[in-house]
């Protein structure tokens, strides 16, 4: 994945791995209009509880809403402040933390909902005045003039996120956006592929299954079906995210075979490589204004690192949630190494942590009956560390990732020539590996 993926990931999904805090107004009178020259009226206290027990497990304070946005009033004097309600929510395995909604934030249904009772109390009510009046509208039926605040009790119903849940969303850094949902604590929804799905059933029986997230079978979610994996982010505290794409091409030949039987002439691919390098373009695809798809193709390999190194840098996620994907032109060693060196800033635990890994995959890699016999494109090596020195790396994204005929197999280092369908994957392992090495011993 580069699933990566979720804070931080905002602006960027790409990838990046949430859930949506309720609204600020409620059944407690949100947009109700506080008369000028008005006391505000006595706030009670808001105290939730489950179902099963009646003691108090947390409390929020419940105060009068101000006019026409459910924000809400926080001092006695009518100096109004902008602050939500508290984003916590209780269930009956205790208190957890809603996310604030966020345009780019995968969000999560809130499947489970937990039963609570609601008690509004107040012990005395010593300073009575013509807010009194303005009680009763907000509150109908619960506050009455000169006297104090009797204790209720409402059924509610409460959206209820696992104590797990982390603070961030899912961090996509490639592809197509959309394309992540948030499960259940510790999983993320993909989009369904058929493809990718038989992918994740063969890993699950191969030594591969260590490098890559767990695979928990296909769900349906609001009508479309994902493949529901780990959550790779579960266990790290604000992390840095880098996806690099691995082989020395990202298409399968039969994209490049297809696109030559019927070719089209494509003005946003045109549009593109222009943006890149305006001198790309031939005169005859100048006059046009547009290049074939299987031209664009390969020239896209042959600006990054994909064609020479064997894999390329996709896209960055740091930790206070700045994203980069502006990597499209860098080619040179020297290039992905200062890269390699801001990403880490510096750390030589979690460089170490990233080499041994590398290393372990590499030896995987080449045992693995699943890596002999298929032909890995567009996949990408995930890595992620946060400030504790927490890292790893995890192979992630099989959509292309192709089965060879029977009894074929590759080597995933010798150059590709079209026709032994070679991806050059060992290739980039080697030359990652390779890189790192070369920045322990500065």
């Amino acid at each position: 994945m580069t699933q990566s993926p979720r804070a931080g990931d905002k602006g960027c999904r790409g990838p990046a791995m949430a859930a949506l805090a309720p609204g600020p107004g409620g059944a407690m009178g949100a947009g109700a209009c506080a008369e000028p020259g008005v006391l505000p009226p006595v706030i009670p206290r808001l105290t939730v509880t489950t179902e099963e027990s009646e003691e108090a497990q947390g409390s929020l304070q419940a105060q009068p809403p101000h006019p026409d946005s459910g924000w809400l009033r926080t001092d006695s004097s009518q100096h109004l402040q902008s602050r939500r309600l508290s984003t916590s929510s209780l269930s009956s395995t205790g208190s957890s933390s809603l996310l604030e909604d966020s345009e780019d934030d995968v969000l999560s249904d809130t499947e489970g909902r937990s039963q609570g009772i609601v008690h509004l109390e107040h012990g005395e009510d010593t300073n009575q005045s013509p807010s009194s009046d303005l009680q009763n509208k907000i509150f109908p039926g619960i506050c009455q003039q000169k006297k104090a605040w009797h204790t209720i009790k409402t059924m509610v119903n409460l959206p209820v996120i696992s104590p797990f849940k982390k603070r961030y969303s899912w961090v996509q850094l490639a592809g197509h956006t959309g394309s992540f949902k948030a499960a259940d604590s510790g999983k993320i929804l993909k989009r369904f592929s058929e493809n990718e799905k038989e992918c994740f059933e063969r890993l699950m029986k191969d030594p591969l299954r260590s490098c890559v997230p767990c695979f928990h079978g296909v769900v349906e979610r609001d009508g479309e079906s994902y493949i529901q994996l780990d959550d790779l982010l579960t266990d790290f505290e604000g992390p840095c995210v880098m996806d690099c794409k691995m082989g020395i091409r990202t298409y399968l030949e039969e994209e490049l075979t297809k696109a030559r039987e019927k070719p089209k002439l494509r003005k946003d691919m045109y549009k593109k490589m222009i943006e890149v390098d305006p001198l790309a373009p031939t005169a005859e695809e100048n006059a046009q204004h547009a290049v074939t798809k299987p031209r664009y193709m390969q020239w896209r390999e042959t600006i990054s690192s994909s064609a020479n190194l064997g894999f390329r840098i996709e896209g960055i996620k740091k930790a206070d949630g700045t994203c980069n994907t502006n990597f499209k032109t860098t080619k040179t060693r020297e290039q992905v190494l200062q890269v390699f060196v801001e990403f880490i800033e510096g750390n030589t635990t979690i460089l170490k942590k990233y080499l041994k890994r590398l290393q372990e995959i590499h030896i995987i890699l080449e045992s693995s009956d699943f890596f002999k016999r298929h032909e890995v494109v567009g996949s990408s090596l995930l890595f992620v560390h946060d400030g504790s020195g927490n890292a790893n790396v995890w192979l992630i994204d099989f959509g292309k990732t192709t089965l060879l005929p029977d009894g074929q197999t590759l080597d995933h280092r010798i150059p590709w020539q079209e026709g032994n369908r070679e991806d050059g994957y060992l290739l980039g392992l080697d030359n990652l590996i390779d890189i790192l090495e070369s920045i322990t011993e500065r």
